[in-house]
């Protein structure tokens, strides 16, 4: 057993200390852009559709770009590859903070820089999950998942209280500023792994599109990677898409408005740290038929929303519906990363991330109109009859209940790994994989 909280353990992983110092402190800025930025547009033009232009320009890049940052990832450094996309989106943040903390923005240049800044992540996020494995030995990755994955909550809950008060105390421009510092210090520490994670992959000698095409060959010829691939998409485009779109209404109307939707979004994200805990030490037999089985567990939020129950109710099941996304996402990317060959898992990875985005924004366009059309109750409702059938559907075909967790002794101490004399002469070690998956339709996690 790893000494001490087994999540915490793996921070005495020198490299991996450094990964996670950048990934946090990055992760935090990633909650005040969004926030801050939808802000900056309204106080700039009042136009809900110049918001809908800009939130867009934010996703649509990681859509395009997303099976191409793949086939990147698996040729090239990844190491360098972060390094590259967050020095873009440094530049590109904090050129979006200058004009508007000067008075200059136009909404053309927010789209411009959001463009810009969205294309890093879609390069950005596959080089990410490589490289965790060149950082952390497979015995250890479930702990350093679920460690991100609580960060990753916590951070969110610290960040919605910072972003409020910075959008309201002082100019939106200031949040997206600080968000491109956050850029600058995961760079520093990315920049301190040896030079031994450095390498690409030479025996990639095919073009892109060559590599984008057997990329997804291998995925589809796997039937658990394509099939929670579709799981992905359709619990995006059917089940979180719609909430996050009909619960801000149902708040507004039944509940007392922003409020009640932000105790609402609170709860997810302490459900979302409570998940992370649970799935470093749930080393469940069968990790996809856990991971599937869980994701059931937004359907209280659906049938409350839907009711609508009182708000305490609907805070209670929107902490279930974040316990489940954490568990959901720790387990497919430690499958991933043990299941699959290192050089391919930046392009699973893509393919995982691009089910999922491009589920959003057509779930997010359907939610409105069809809720006009047959009522807001009846829609939810079906949300939550579509996440049972979805996900028995999934479980119901062989493959998900074959991928098994290696029966491999409990991971050892974790020891400090000495200072190399020349870090060129050590291979890193890489291995076997976050990704947009069913809970979250804003970010792809990692970023």
């Amino acid at each position: 057993m790893i000494r001490g909280p087994a999540m915490l353990g793996v921070l005495r992983i020198r490299d991996f200390r450094n990964y996670y110092i950048g990934y946090t402190t990055s992760a935090f800025g990633d909650v005040l852009t969004p926030f801050a930025l939808a802000f900056a547009v309204l106080h700039l033009t009042g136009s809900p559709t110049a918001l809908g232009i800009v939130v867009l320009s934010t996703r649509l890049p990681i859509i395009v770009f997303a099976l191409v940052g793949g086939a990147v990832g698996d040729r090239f450094s990844r190491r360098t590859i972060m390094l590259t996309t967050d020095g873009v989106r440094f530049v590109a943040q904090a050129a979006t903070a200058a004009i508007l903390l000067t008075g200059v923005a136009q909404v053309w240049m927010l789209v411009v820089l959001q463009l810009t800044a969205s294309a890093g992540a879609a390069f950005f996020n596959p080089a990410a999950q490589g490289l965790i494995t060149s950082v952390v030995d497979k015995p250890h990755l479930r702990q350093a998942n679920s460690l991100l994955a609580v960060s990753r909550s916590a951070t969110s809950i610290i960040a919605v209280g910072s972003a409020g008060a910075l959008v309201a105390l002082t100019d939106p421009g200031w949040a997206i500023g600080v968000d491109a510092l956050t850029y600058l210090v995961s760079a520093t520490a990315l920049s301190r792994l040896p030079r031994a994670h450095t390498a690409g992959h030479p025996g990639h000698k095919d073009g892109l599109l060559t590599s984008i095409r057997t990329g997804l060959s291998e995925v589809r010829s796997r039937t658990w990677l394509w099939v929670w691939t579709a799981h992905v998409g359709l619990i995006n485009l059917l089940v979180i898409s719609p909430i996050f779109v009909l619960g801000p209404y149902v708040a507004d109307t039944y509940l007392g408005g922003a409020p009640a939707w932000a105790a609402v979004g609170i709860s997810y994200a302490v459900g979302g740290l409570i998940g992370g805990i649970v799935s470093s030490r749930w080393k469940a037999a069968r990790p996809m038929a856990a991971a599937l089985a869980c994701s059931m567990m937004v359907v209280p939020l659906a049938v409350t929303l839907a009711v609508p129950a009182s708000l305490w109710l609907i805070v209670a099941a929107s902490l279930f519906g974040g316990v489940q996304v954490s568990i959901y996402n720790v387990f497919q990317m430690t499958t991933v990363q043990n299941e699959l060959p290192d050089d391919l898992i930046a392009r699973a990875t893509s393919v995982l991330m691009l089910g999922g985005h491009l589920a959003v924004p057509i779930g997010t366009g359907l939610a409105g109109p069809i809720a006009a059309a047959l009522g807001t109750r009846t829609v939810l409702g079906a949300i939550a009859v579509a996440a049972v059938l979805v996900t028995v559907g999934t479980l119901a075909v062989p493959a998900t209940w074959r991928i098994r967790t290696a029966s491999t002794p409990e991971p050892s101490p974790v020891t400090p790994a000495p200072t190399p004399a020349s870090p060129q002469e050590i291979p890193a070690p890489e291995a076997g994989k976050q990704i947009m998956t069913a809970a979250d339709p804003v970010a792809a996690r990692p970023r």
